[in-house]
C-alpha cells in the first residue's frame, strides 16, 4: 500500500528504494528494478555478473547492502537474500 511519502522516497539520495522482497537463489535474472541486495545472515553469496561470469564465495555481512546488484544470485550459504525495489 502506498503512503504519502512513497514518491518523496524515490528521489532521496539516502534511500535505496521503497520496498523489499525475499529472493530464492536460482540461475535466473533478477528483476530489472532491483536497487540493492541485502542478506539476513553472515555468509557467502554466489552470483553471475552482467557478462555471465560466475563468482562464488563472495563474502556478505548481515544487514549490509552489497555495493553492486548482480544479474543473478545463484546461491547463498546462510539466511535469506532480500531484494530492495
Amino acid at each position: 500500500m502506498a503512503d504519502k511519502w512513497t514518491d518523496a522516497r524515490l528521489f532521496r539520495p539516502d534511500t535505496f528504494g521503497s520496498d523489499a522482497a525475499p529472493h530464492t537463489p536460482a540461475d535466473a535474472d533478477l528483476p530489472i528494478n532491483v536497487k540493492a541486495v541485502v542478506c539476513s545472515d553472515n555468509g557467502t553469496l554466489s552470483f553471475k555478473n552482467a557478462a555471465g561470469t560466475a563468482r562464488t564465495s563472495f563474502p556478505v555481512v548481515a544487514g549490509v547492502p552489497l555495493l553492486f546488484v548482480p544479474a543473478r544470485i545463484t546461491a547463498v550459504s546462510a539466511g535469506t537474500c532480500w531484494l530492495v525495489f
